[in-house]
């Protein structure tokens, strides 16, 4: 096995190993697997820092605790490493001003990790929060079907 391909293959287990902790709900342990100057990227493309990402992800935490990770697909090319997922989850908890609403979603994620020397130094990813709104009852859903 060449240096590039095991160096892919680590890179690979590297963010099985997150997606395992994340499963756990041990954000703690999901932040050692972030570089100190991690910057993720959304859907709008503007940098959030490793401080504002774990912020959100424990809102996202307490409204949906027993959230669950579904790998579907992971390539990796160089440093680079694309996700296909399922998120699963019960919302639980307020979420953007909703109140627990006990309703199950399920929604596709896709993301993209750069990661440099064992740690995550980039991260890029999309879920599909039209989807999951609707599925919290906040949007009709033939408004999605028409944007589809």
């Amino acid at each position: 096995m060449g240096s590039t391909e095991s160096t892919e293959q680590a890179n690979k287990a590297l963010v099985r190993e997150l997606i395992d902790t994340w499963n756990r709900g041990d954000l703690a342990g999901m932040t050692r697997f972030w570089s100190p100057d991690m910057v993720h990227y959304g859907r709008d493309g503007e940098p959030l820092p490793g401080t504002g990402v774990a912020a959100e992800m424990g809102r996202f935490m307490n409204a949906f605790p027993d959230l669950r990770l579904t790998v579907h697909a992971m390539v990796a090319e160089g440093d680079l490493v694309a996700t296909r997922l399922t998120v699963e989850a019960t919302h639980k908890g307020e979420y953007l001003g909703v109140p627990a609403t006990g309703r199950a979603v399920r929604v596709p994620l896709l993301g993209q990790l750069r990661v440099v020397d064992g740690a995550v130094v980039e991260h890029w990813g999309v879920a599909d929060g039209l989807y999951l709104l609707e599925q919290l009852g906040l949007l009709p859903p033939e408004l999605l079907r028409a944007t589809a």
